[in-house]
């Protein structure tokens, strides 16, 4: 059966990806990019994949042999030395000094939001600039170049324009190029940026990254950093705008927001995987060079791990897979949060009235990469 299904309902589990869960929990499927797969629906299934060193990583339409030099695409020694290094650097310490300024952008631009007002669209007009501004600051980007910056990315990423693939491989080309020139000016002159913490970052034997390492981290925290936050803010808005009975609370909000990235279907990606030898996944065997496909949306809502997934429920303790797991569980996962909780509270301290300015059944959808979906706009009031 061709893959991705069919998702009726937005942020709702695809009927057939729950059928699947609980009738065939490890299926063969056909994807859109032409390659046939093992889906794995079950959330112990899927954790025990991530974490299986016999699986190494996989981008659907792109050969096994070719995954690249990103850190989310990298495997083995190189991928744990490149993230042990880059874990000294992007530090909670890192992230807790980046908390006031993050608070500072959020009230801005939720004051600029609420000025023009209503109605008033949260994506364009707050989530997108607000990940942006966070990444600049991130990693220190000057003013003069972020205008720049933000066309290479959305040139590049195809998501929130819609260019040619020439336009978007010399998007991607011109921001490489930018983000060489960024590191040799950091190595220059040092800052308090994440760029210059991955320059100067050691491991316990002495080894450092070279500039075109960093540079590509750089390159990967822009891709990890940009677009999912950003969608996630926009559809915790949406959730929050379309049902008033939910707590709003500062004190409640890390709770909700866990849940809502549990929950929700925009915020977490499908993690590819091929065998590297013969092995097994929930009872199936699973031939070397078998291509596999973790839905990490599927083991979210799980009900046997999480009763009645389709609930929201802030109180639920048990883990999510939107970060990932195992070794390529996400870098950014503590900045991610960070931003989602300052968002989202900075946005509904201006306007706490906040409300959808049209029925939620309105709200256009868009697909972003094989799998990941997100509003067209979150036309707001108050």
């Amino acid at each position: 059966m061709d893959y991705p299904f069919a998702a009726p309902e937005p942020m709702r589990c695809p009927p057939e990806l729950v059928r699947r869960q609980a009738e065939e929990p490890v299926s063969r499927i056909h994807l859109a990019t032409g390659e046939d797969a093992w889906l794995v629906t079950r959330y112990d299934d899927i954790r025990a994949l991530l974490a299986d060193p016999r699986f190494r990583v996989w981008l659907p339409g792109v050969p096994a042999s070719g995954s690249g030099d990103l850190l989310f695409t990298m495997n083995g020694p190189d991928h744990a030395r490149l993230k042990r290094i880059a874990g000294k650097a992007l530090t909670p310490r890192r992230v807790e000094f980046l908390r006031p300024r993050v608070e500072a952008l959020a009230e801005d631009l939720a004051a600029k939001l609420i000025a023009q007002g209503p109605p008033a669209e949260v994506l364009d007009g707050y989530a997108i600039p607000f990940a942006l501004s966070v990444l600049n600051e991130l990693l220190g980007v000057p003013p003069s170049a972020r205008d720049d910056l933000r066309t290479w990315a959305d040139g590049m990423l195809a998501v929130f324009t819609a260019p040619s693939y020439e336009e978007m491989t010399e998007a991607a080309r011109k921001l490489g190029d930018y983000l060489a020139e960024l590191v040799e000016a950091k190595s220059r002159a040092p800052g308090d940026d994440l760029l210059t913490g991955l320059l100067q970052a050691r491991d316990d034997d002495g080894d450092a990254l070279t500039p075109d390492e960093v540079t590509q981290l750089a390159f990967a925290i822009l891709l990890g950093g940009y677009v999912p936050p950003a969608n996630a803010l926009a559809q915790i808005v949406l959730r929050l705008a379309a049902d008033p009975d939910l707590p709003r609370g500062p004190a409640t909000m890390p709770a909700l927001i866990e849940e809502f990235l549990r929950q929700d279907q925009g915020s977490a990606a499908d993690q590819g995987r091929v065998a590297t030898e013969d092995a097994e996944i929930g009872g199936v065997p699973i031939r070397a060079g078998e291509f596999v496909l973790a839905p990490l949306r599927a083991g979210n809502h799980d009900p046997r791990r999480f009763p009645e997934p389709a609930r929201t429920d802030s109180l639920r303790t048990q883990g999510h897979l939107t970060f990932g797991h195992g070794p390529h569980h996400c870098l950014g996962a503590a900045l991610t949060r960070l931003q989602l909780r300052t968002g989202v509270t900075a946005l509904l301290a201006a306007a706490p009235g906040l409300r959808l300015a049209v029925p939620f059944e309105e709200i256009a959808w868009r697909r972003m990469f094989l799998t990941l979906q997100g509003p067209v706009a979150v036309p707001t009031d108050w």
